[in-house]
């Protein structure tokens, strides 16, 4: 109403929502502050804006992902003075990325308005753990970006109500809603449990003398190199390397094969798509395909592949806190993010039990979940185990699979 001929916008994954919920949001916020409506805005419902008498407007937005559209080529030619996500922690940070190249370019420049996004979430592991509450926690947050935590208590105006209904809720909705806790997160369809994350870096394990290399590998930027180095059920150091060819991720494998006293079959590397080319330059290595027929045993789960049963068998070894990780700062964090967001696909019941999919993994954290994989391929010798010797059994608590049937 301030500024003639400016152009924002409200976004939401779901418009739908968008409509029940934050639309209806404003319709409070105009109301209680005694904005005239008819005189001032319309909201036209069939094409889903809200403009006012001086050509300004509000548009609603579905910013839901699109295989149709996986670039958000639909938002290319916006030109907008700011906007406003709801959830953002729903939406795909490609599609945040898009939209804002697309402000700044309508009247910005003559009313002297900078820039501005405003998104608002609830705690979550996604993007924004990585772009807002880890930074914040760290005191590394960019200059341009800010912060602002607000819990359902800080509100002096909220129903009383509400908060003890909180308090009566599940641990995983007390934790996220009421306490702003963005490190937990128990969710269904969630593998891992946040207890069991936490207690991978502090447990007390079985010692062993065997000694074991892990190797996510990468190529040139594409994604990053992961090499662990692993005593049994250990993992002593991880190994985080970017912008290397095979030839040279091969070279750093030997050395550490040297330093470690790593027998060559107790390197395990992944050989999807062309990284085969490292192992076919250590010989004798164990070659890891995720897509490969899981192993067969006496356990009665049936695995859609191999990065399956791998995954699950480490979730077992978490479950009873047989698995430690030495790692901290930035490692722990990366690691407990990927662990926290290995998720199996929404239904398997008399199906093959198979994770989600590594793409719509990425569109989550914006990255792959190497160090995670690369925590998984120590597992092949555990469940290889299990059907050369046809004696371990790799079955998951119970009460915890049939939060999934």
């Amino acid at each position: 109403m301030k500024y003639p001929w400016t152009r924002w916008f409200f976004g939401r994954k779901e418009l739908v929502n968008l409509r029940r919920t934050t639309l209806n949001t404003y319709f409070k916020f105009v109301w209680e502050y005694e904005i005239p409506v008819d005189s001032k805005w319309v909201l036209n419902g069939q094409d889903n804006t809200i403009r006012f008498k001086n050509w300004s407007e509000i548009l609603l937005l579905d910013l839901a992902y699109q295989p149709s559209d996986p670039l958000y080529t639909r938002f290319w030619s916006l030109e907008l003075t700011g906007w406003f996500i709801d959830e953002s922690n729903e939406i795909d940070l490609q599609c945040i990325t898009i939209v804002s190249t697309r402000i700044g370019r309508q009247k910005n420049r003559e009313y002297s308005i900078k820039p501005k996004l405003l998104e608002t979430f609830n705690p979550d592991k996604w993007h924004v753990y990585d772009r807002f509450y880890r930074p914040y926690k760290s005191n590394t947050l960019p200059e341009y970006r800010k912060f602002i935590p607000a819990l359902a208590t800080d509100n002096p105006h909220i129903d009383p109500n509400y908060i003890d209904q909180l308090k009566k809720a599940d641990e995983t909705t007390k934790q996220r809603l009421l306490y702003g806790n963005f490190d937990y997160d128990d969710t269904a369809w969630k593998l891992f449990r946040y207890d069991e994350i936490l207690d991978m870096f502090s447990n007390n394990v079985e010692k062993s003398d065997n000694r074991y290399i892990c190797c996510d590998v990468a190529r040139l930027g594409k994604d990053n190199t992961v090499i662990s180095i692993r005593e049994w059920l250990e993992c002593w150091e991880i190994i985080i390397k970017n912008w290397m060819t095979t030839d040279q991720t091969a070279l750093l494998i030997k050395d550490l094969e040297k330093e470690y006293w790593v027998r060559r079959n107790n390197i395990v590397i992944d050989t999807d798509w062309v990284w085969w080319w490292v192992a076919d330059q250590l010989r004798w290595c164990v070659n890891f395909m995720n897509n490969s027929k899981a192993f067969e045993t006496d356990s009665k789960q049936n695995f859609a592949n191999l990065k399956t049963q791998c995954y699950f068998k480490l979730k077992e070894l978490a479950e009873k806190r047989n698995i430690r990780i030495y790692a901290d700062g930035e490692i722990k964090d990366s690691l407990s993010q990927e662990l926290s967001n290995i998720m199996l696909k929404n239904e398997f019941t008399d199906q093959k039990i198979q994770l989600e999919s590594k793409e719509d993994m990425k569109r989550r954290l914006w990255r792959s979940p190497d160090i995670a994989d690369c925590i998984m391929m120590r597992m092949y010798y555990s469940v290889r185990k299990m059907e050369n010797q046809n004696r371990e059994t790799s079955v998951i608590s119970i009460d915890y699979l049939q939060d999934f049937m």
